[in-house]
C-alpha cells in the first residue's frame, strides 16, 4: 500500500525542551494546551485566535487533563494537581515506595471520564514504570500494568471495545479488551522496526486509525487498525524528537503536534516546536476527566 505523505505548518515558535501531551478543548476544541514537561511549565494557543500563554508549574510535569469543572489536572511529580487558574491543590499521589526516582508521563482519559495515567522512571529503565487508572470522584488510583518502561500514547477504539496503549520501549502497540470494570487481555498489536524512532504519544481518529508520533523519528504515523494496522500515512516533521499529536478544531480535521529540544547541540530552532496539519480525517472530542 501506498503511504500518502502530508505536508505541515508551524503552529505555536515557542521553542519546548520536552513538549508532550497536546489536548483540544472548549466549544470549537480550538483551546489547545501541552506541556514543556522538563521546562515545568503549562503552554496554550488558541487556533482561532492566535492568543498564546503559559504558566510555571514547580515540578516536572507529564500531562495537562482539563477538567468538567473547567479545571486543569496537572501530572506534577508529586500529583496530579489540580490548578483553577490561580491555585495549586493536590488531587492525589501514589502510595508507593520506588527503587528510582519516578515521574508521571502520558496521560488521558477514558470515553467514561476516567483517566489512564503513565508512570516511568527518570534513568527510563525497563519494568519500573505502570499504567494506572485514576476515578475523579473517588479519587481511586488503581494500578493495572505493572513493569512498564516509558508509558506513552493511549487512544479508544469507536465501539469502546478495546484500548490501545504504547509501551515505547517494547517498539509497538499493546490492545487491551476495555469496558468500565477496566483492562484485561494484553496483546500487541503491532510492532515497529526500531530504525524508524521510539514510538511515543498518540491519538485516534473516527475510523479508528492511530497517529503515533515517533521520538527520533521526525514523524507521525497513521496506522490502519481496521486494516491489519497498515501503514496508510506519513507526516515528515522537521523536528527530530517528534512527541505526541492530537486532533483539534471545530470539526475536529487539524493535527497538532508536538516535540523536544532538549538541549542537544545538533538540535535545530525547528526542534521543541509545534506543529499543525491537516491530516484529511476528523478526530475524536477530548473527554473531560469527570468529578474534580
Amino acid at each position: 500500500m501506498a503511504v500518502t505523505q502530508l505536508p505541515l505548518e508551524i503552529f505555536d515558535k515557542r521553542q519546548c525542551i520536552l513538549g508532550e501531551g497536546p489536548v483540544s478543548s472548549g466549544p470549537t476544541h480550538s483551546d489547545i494546551q501541552w506541556v514543556d514537561i522538563e521546562g515545568k511549565k503549562v503552554l496554550s494557543r488558541n487556533l482561532e485566535t492566535g492568543q498564546a500563554s503559559e504558566y510555571e508549574v514547580s515540578e516536572h510535569i507529564g500531562f495537562v487533563i482539563p477538567t468538567q469543572s473547567g479545571k486543569n489536572l496537572l501530572g506534577t511529580v508529586s500529583g496530579p494537581v489540580l490548578y483553577d487558574g490561580k491555585e495549586f491543590t493536590h488531587f492525589v499521589s501514589r502510595a508507593e515506595k520506588d527503587e528510582l526516582p519516578m515521574r508521571w508521563n502520558d496521560a488521558k482519559v477514558d470515553p467514561f471520564g476516567d483517566l489512564w495515567l503513565g508512570s516511568m522512571s527518570y534513568t527510563e529503565e525497563g519494568g519500573h514504570g505502570a499504567l494506572y487508572r485514576l476515578k475523579g470522584a473517588s479519587k481511586e488510583l488503581k494500578k493495572f500494568v505493572p513493569g512498564t518502561s516509558i508509558s506513552n500514547g493511549l487512544a479508544w477504539s469507536k465501539d469502546r471495545r478495546t484500548m490501545y496503549y504504547i509501551d515505547t520501549l517494547n517498539f509497538g502497540v499493546d490492545a487491551f479488551d476495555f469496558s468500565e470494570d477496566g483492562v484485561t487481555n494484553r496483546r500487541m498489536a503491532v510492532s515497529f522496526d526500531t530504525k524508524d524512532g521510539y514510538p511515543d504519544g498518540m491519538c485516534i481518529d473516527t475510523e479508528d486509525g492511530l497517529w503515533i508520533a515517533f521520538y527520533n523519528g521526525s514523524a507521525i504515523r497513521r496506522y490502519d487498525t481496521r486494516n491489519n494496522f497498515a501503514l496508510t500515512h506519513e507526516i515528515k516533521v522537521p523536528a527530530t524528537r517528534t512527541t505526541s499529536c492530537a486532533f483539534a478544531g471545530k470539526n475536529l480535521d487539524q493535527l497538532i503536534i508536538t516535540s523536544s529540544e532538549r538541549n542537544n547541540p545538533t538540535s535545530t530552532p525547528n526542534d521543541g516546536q509545534t506543529f499543525i496539519c491537516e491530516p484529511g480525517f476528523t478526530g475524536t472530542a477530548t473527554v473531560l476527566f469527570a468529578g474534580a
